[in-house]
């Protein structure tokens, strides 16, 4: 819930009743009932010929300058919940001076910010009602993107140096300059615009939103999840299939292994069922991804060499140089714990042992001496 202040409230009715009229929510004839582009500032795929139409929630955000905004959500044709749409009008003072901000927010089905459409009757607007550049609405997009920003712990009061009283018909407002620790994430003279869109974005809504999809969670939308190219998606699903949807899924799954973030890599990885995890055939789209993902992923796919097949022990023994030390002591272990080391395996340790450009050959040296 946005609250602003009880004098600005005051006077942005008298203020705003005799400039633009009573404010008003946007109207159904305003609001998009069907999604046939991707918002202009946005964060997710969309993929082509996508048509998505709205439907009602029980969800609001409330403002106690306008009342309740609702939260729509948009379908696809199979009813599929795909992104949480709120049309806001709210006013916006700085220095006395207010004028209604406009903007069409979306959210993710996790309640993370999607992205935004601007208005076209409505531009937003800076100080002496400059419109923003296309420049700064990417700024504003940016902003929006940034759930830990510092806007989250300072009350706008405290993001101005100086601040100085001044009574404009009987109301307190603030002037002052943007403090340099949010001067360059904000734009620049809409510090109050800003400040408000990303609270509405990353207020209380955030947890409404995801609360509501997880009432509607079923299968389909999981793998819907799984599939997205949002990361946030993915680690919800990974941590939402049972057993069985990994086993479904486990294309999907090992494919994420090789091309997604860290954080999404070391979770599958350590959460990988003795089923999966012991099975050489089903791990060996894994081990084929070893010098392609992180060193800490990379550590914990190590842990997992006692059940690889020979052929990818084979295969590792000509990747030795992107190993770390410990990761290298590893491999070497596993080859330590068995009765025959292949000629194959034997040849590559040698020739990797003989090399001036390996800073760990000399580990595989001693290794072999020890084992001659």
């Amino acid at each position: 819930m946005i609250r602003i202040a009880l004098g600005f409230l005051l006077f942005v009715t008298h203020f705003c009743d005799a400039q633009f009229g009573s404010p008003v929510a946007f109207s159904d004839s305003q609001e998009k009932t069907v999604l046939e582009a991707s918002p202009e500032f946005f964060i997710l795929d969309w993929k082509p010929n996508t048509a998505l139409h709205i439907s009602e929630t029980p969800l609001e955000i409330i403002t106690d300058s306008v009342g309740a905004q609702k939260v729509n959500l948009f379908r696809d044709n199979k009813e599929a919940p795909i992104l949480y749409s709120s049309n806001i009008i709210t006013p916006v003072c700085a220095d006395g001076d207010c004028k209604f901000m406009h903007i069409t927010l979306y959210w993710t089905l996790l309640g993370d910010y999607a992205g935004f459409d601007r208005s076209v009757q409505e531009p937003l607007t800076k100080h002496d009602h400059d419109e923003f550049l296309f420049s700064d609405y990417w700024k504003l997009h940016d902003l929006l993107k940034d759930d830990n920003s510092i806007l989250k712990r300072r009350a706008i009061d405290e993001l101005v140096t100086k601040p100085k009283p001044s009574k404009i018909e009987g109301v307190d407002a603030l002037s002052g300059a943007t403090v340099k620790e949010v001067k360059e994430s904000v734009v620049s003279g809409a510090l109050y615009s800003c400040y408000v869109a990303w609270h509405l974005v990353h207020g209380k809504i955030k947890e409404q939103i995801k609360a509501h999809t997880v009432q509607q969670q079923d299968e389909a939308m999981l793998v819907q999840m799984l599939n997205s190219d949002h990361t946030n998606y993915q680690m919800y699903a990974l941590e939402n299939l049972d057993e069985n949807q990994y086993k479904v899924n486990f294309s999907r799954i090992s494919e994420l292994f090789k091309s997604s973030i860290p954080l999404v890599r070391s979770y599958i990885i350590k959460n990988l069922s003795d089923s999966f995890s012991q099975s050489p055939s089903t791990m060996q789209p894994f081990w084929d991804a070893l010098p392609y993902i992180d060193i800490n992923t990379r550590s914990l796919l190590l842990q997992h060499i006692d059940f690889a097949s020979d052929a990818t022990v084979t295969h590792i023994s000509t990747q030795l140089s992107v190993l770390t030390k410990n990761q290298l002591l590893k491999y070497l272990e596993h080859l330590g714990s068995k009765k025959v080391i292949s000629t194959e395996v034997l040849k590559n340790l040698e020739r990797f042992s003989a090399s001036n450009k390996e800073k760990n050959a000399y580990l595989v040296t001693e290794f072999l001496e020890d084992n001659s």
